[in-house]
């Protein structure tokens, strides 16, 4: 093989590994924000619902919210009775504070349950998450072995150019090397995209 040809055949090998290491990227990176639109819509689905039954509970609320303005102005009318008795007869307050007696407090409210066609839509999702998650690191697995041919061919191609290249800039060569381990070869990006996964909790069910 020329010299020349060696040089093509070089850069076209360092070209296809950049590309491909690229799309490797691209490709956690889609990933990542394919399994956070998961977590988000189930989000979604539980913020429907809530502001649905919010809406639904607006009587109840405001009925609810008028019996605490009651109870406040009970509250209110104790305290000022016991500030007076506090004030003008002191033995009658302390009798008061022995018996212990308290403004009765608001009933609580019944928590309504979950529609079962919103458990099974969360559920779902819950379950196409973890089927997700399961399945980008098999695929990881071999895509790993697919990045470290391009590597191999992008760093194999650059050196040789930085070696044999007389002619041209090598400094285009060292550059492109540099960048390459720091955002393509290295572990940082590819290892913080899996980390992210990692943690990433599946969306939690009512």
């Amino acid at each position: 093989m020329s010299g020349r040809r060696s040089l093509v055949v070089a850069k076209l090998m360092a070209l296809a590994g950049f590309l491909t290491l690229l799309v490797c990227t691209y490709w956690l990176r889609s990933e990542v924000l394919a399994l956070s639109h998961l977590r988000f819509s189930a989000d979604e689905v539980r913020a429907a619902y809530d502001l649905q039954q919010l809406k639904d509970s607006y009587a109840d609320r405001v009925n609810h919210y008028q019996a605490e303005v009651q109870n406040y102005e009970l509250q209110l009318e104790h305290y000022r009775e016991m500030l007076e008795l506090y004030r003008t007869d002191y033995d009658a307050y302390v009798q008061r504070i022995e018996d212990k007696y308290v403004p009765p407090s608001l009933p609580r409210a019944p928590n309504k349950p979950t529609p079962p066609e919103i458990s099974e839509q969360l559920y779902e999702i819950n379950t196409n998450f973890r089927i997700r998650k399961n399945r980008y690191f098999g695929l990881t697995s071999r895509l790993n072995w697919v990045a470290c041919v391009a590597a191999l061919m992008l760093v194999g191609g650059l050196l040789w150019l930085l070696m044999f290249d007389m002619d041209g800039q090598r400094w285009h060569y060292l550059a492109a090397l540099v960048i390459s381990f720091v955002f393509l070869i290295g572990p940082a990006l590819h290892s913080i995209l899996s980390g992210i996964i990692g943690f990433l909790e599946e969306p939690r069910v009512y």
